[in-house]
């Protein structure tokens, strides 16, 4: 089962969302704007966040459309302003969903923290009408390298190595973006295609801060896992913050695909 590691009731989380938002919106929106939603049409944004991308499926169906953002946690998605925005607290994995109803789904950055991750991405596909569009992304570690000279390069394999070993335990499959595109045949899914795109975090960008928070939160995690002293931690921790800091991200992998159908 998974546990998942960044519940919204940390302090930081807000924040981390935004930064998370300011990153990573730009090539959400660009990929999603190349599906053909019809005005007036209906969207589902899985694990919506802070809902940013939520807002901007609204703006996308117009005012005879709809948009329904779930979250388990959906405190910050009633902070939205926009009238055709339906909000709902929802467990994917567990909780109905209805089928045959939705034009576009989209979830970024969620399915990976699921063991049930087979079923919840079948579950998808049925809620999805004939004919209509499922994107998902996700995060592949491969890309994970810093900068040969990069502040805390030194620390790099090591301290990633404990990251991953927190995540496997939490149930995160870190190698899921590159089984994207493969699942989505599986699944039955026609038209399938994908991209991956890498983030760098140089020191002092919104990138680094993203991951410094991100990382910050597991400060417990990382401490109890051995793997580095106490004070390897708080280093690979604020290295973030400094100019001399430069290390890939993990690889975000964007995969979509449309029921067959009218």
């Amino acid at each position: 089962m998974s546990t998942y590691l960044f519940e919204h009731t940390w302090d930081q989380e807000r924040r981390r969302l935004a930064l998370l938002e300011e990153v990573f919106d730009g090539a959400s929106q660009d990929y999603l704007g190349r599906i053909p939603v019809p005005a007036g049409g209906s969207c589902l944004e899985v694990g919506a966040g802070a809902g940013s991308i939520a807002g901007w499926l609204c703006g996308r169906v117009g005012p005879e459309g709809r948009v329904v953002a779930t979250d388990l946690e959906p405190e910050f998605l009633n902070e939205r302003p926009e009238p055709n925005l339906e909000v709902r607290r929802h467990n994917i994995v567990a909780d109905d969903l209805e089928t045959d109803t939705f034009d576009l789904i989209h979830a970024r950055l969620v399915l990976e923290h699921l063991p049930e991750r087979d079923q919840v991405l079948r579950r998808l596909v049925a809620a999805l009408r004939p004919g209509g569009w499922l994107v998902l992304e996700e995060f592949d570690w491969c890309s994970m390298v810093a900068a040969p000279g990069s502040r805390c390069g030194d620390l790099h394999a090591r301290a990633y190595d404990a990251v991953r070993s927190i995540f496997q335990a939490a149930g995160i499959d870190q190698d899921y973006g590159r089984c994207l595109p493969l699942d989505f045949r599986a699944a039955g899914l026609v038209d399938v295609g994908a991209d991956g795109r890498v983030y760098v975090a140089l020191g002092g960008t919104p990138a680094a801060e993203w991951w410094h928070l991100s990382m910050l939160k597991l400060i417990d995690a990382l401490r109890a896992s051995g793997t580095l002293t106490d004070a390897e931690v708080t280093d690979f921790i604020a290295a973030p913050a400094d100019e001399g800091y430069c290390t890939l991200l993990p690889t975000t992998v964007t995969a979509w695909g449309r029921r067959p159908g009218d």
